[in-house]
C-alpha cells in the first residue's frame, strides 16, 4: 500500500516538473529573442555607419578596425564582430524554441553551451501551469513514461519474489 501512494506521489510531482518544461521554453524563447533584437539593432546601427564611412559591409568596417594600431579599437572590433557572429546561431535557437516540439526544446536547452544563458532564465522563473492542450499532453505522457521507468525495475523485482515464493518444488513421496 505504501508502494502504490508513493508511486502516486511520484508521478505527481514529476508532472508538475514536467509542466514546467513549456513554460520555461517560452521564457527562455523570450529571452533569446530580446537578445537578438539587441543585437540585430546594433547590427543595423553598424551598418549604417559603415556605409556613411564607405565601406561595402559591416565586416569590412570591422576587418579594417582590426587593423587599427589601437589595441582598444582592436578589441571593441573583435567583440562586435563576435557578437554579430552570434546572430545565426540565435536565429536558430529561436527556431527550434518556436517550432520545434518540447523534447527538442528542453534538448536546446540543456546544452552545455546553453546553461549560462538557461541560469539567466531560470533566475526569473517564476513556476505556472501552461494552458495549451499541447502542452499539458506532453506534460502528462512524459511524467507517465518516467514514473514507468523509474517504478518498473520494483514492480518487476516483486513480481519475480512472488513468482518465486508461489512455484514449490514438487515431491516424490
Amino acid at each position: 500500500m505504501i508502494t502504490r501512494v508513493l508511486d502516486k506521489v511520484v508521478f505527481a510531482v514529476l508532472f508538475i516538473i514536467t509542466l514546467q518544461v513549456p513554460i520555461l521554453a517560452d521564457h527562455y524563447r523570450q529571452y533569446l529573442n530580446g537578445y537578438y533584437d539587441a543585437i540585430r539593432d546594433e547590427v543595423t546601427l553598424s551598418s549604417e555607419l559603415a556605409k556613411q564611412h564607405g565601406f561595402s559591409s559591416v565586416e569590412a568596417m570591422l576587418d579594417s578596425l582590426q587593423q587599427n594600431d589601437e589595441a582598444l579599437v582592436r578589441d571593441n572590433a573583435s567583440q562586435k564582430a563576435q557578437r554579430f557572429s552570434m546572430i545565426d546561431s540565435l536565429e536558430q535557437g529561436m527556431r527550434t524554441l518556436e517550432y520545434g516540439h518540447y523534447f527538442e526544446k528542453l534538448t536546446y536547452m540543456a546544452n552545455p553551451e546553453q546553461f549560462s544563458t538557461l541560469k539567466k532564465v531560470v533566475d526569473n522563473f517564476r513556476p505556472s501551469i501552461p494552458l495549451t492542450p499541447a502542452s499539458v499532453i506532453f506534460s502528462l505522457v512524459t511524467a507517465i513514461l518516467l514514473n514507468l521507468l523509474i517504478w518498473t525495475p520494483h514492480f518487476c523485482y516483486c513480481q519475480a519474489k512472488k513468482l518465486k515464493s508461489s512455484s514449490k518444488p514438487f515431491s516424490y513421496k
